[in-house]
């Protein structure tokens, strides 16, 4: 008999442990739930451009967007803007002016797998501005007749495509109010310009060349189920995979 008190023992304090494990295997499995297909838009404006434009850059942009949001991790958007440059060099006093619209075109993804709010966010944009540029050097050498002159060329014509890699983050601030920075890697992939000279800038490009670097500091304001209201609707508790 005490064997088999002995045996029953050992059985439950086995039965115990089992259920124990079995049930700490599936809280492991717990996910944090999927967002809806369709969460929402926003509208944005580019707040580096007019503190470029307040410190006398060589050339800055104004700039405003909208997108949409996917799953909280798809971000089709579009993006407008005005690029100006007036720049006049140290040494020899020759002058650029250019202002004109351009715009782009891409996607953002989100990386962060939870819904609190936090966006580590990567992208691709398609950019594309035509615009016309002044030039002018009034210490130009004329090499045919000698001496110098006021050499001035106005309204040249000029055309652009680019890609831009992006990298950056987001965070909420208030309610529907966000904040997002981002760094951006741009390749110029194709460009016109007059037979006299190429461009110093480009509008939403920058410094003409085969690449360069920018970047944005973007206040955002999210509209529709990514608001307040949706965060209390589908909150960050976890649920146990079907």
């Amino acid at each position: 008999m005490p064997h088999r008190k002995i045996s029953r023992y050992i059985c439950t304090l086995l039965l115990i442990s089992l259920s124990l494990t079995t049930a700490n295997a599936e809280k492991k499995k717990e996910v944090v739930p999927p967002a809806p297909l369709f969460c929402g838009a926003a509208v944005f404006a580019d707040l580096s451009g007019p503190v470029m434009k307040a410190v006398s850059s060589r050339f800055d942009q104004m700039e405003v967007g909208a997108r949409l949001n996917f799953r909280d991790h798809f971000f089709p958007l579009c993006e407008l803007g005005i690029g100006e440059s007036d720049r006049e060099g140290k040494e020899n006093n020759n002058t650029f002016h250019t202002r004109a619209p351009y715009f782009r075109v891409g996607m953002d993804y989100n990386f962060n797998k939870k819904h609190n709010g936090n966006r580590l966010m990567g992208g691709l944009r398609y950019g594309y501005s035509a615009f016309k540029y002044d030039f002018e050097d009034p210490t130009f050498a004329d090499p045919i007749y000698a001496g110098n002159g006021n050499f001035k060329l106005d309204n040249q014509q000029g055309k652009a495509h680019w890609l831009e890699f992006t990298v950056g983050c987001e965070t909420k601030l208030w309610s529907f109010i966000r904040l997002g920075w981002n760094l951006r890697f741009k390749a110029r992939l194709k460009q016109h310009a007059s037979d006299f000279g190429s461009p110093y800038y480009i509008p939403g490009f920058g410094k003409n060349g085969s690449s360069t670097f920018g970047g944005t500091l973007n206040l955002i304001f999210d509209v529709g189920r990514t608001s307040k209201k949706h965060n209390q609707t589908y909150p960050n508790a976890l649920i146990k995979k079907q």
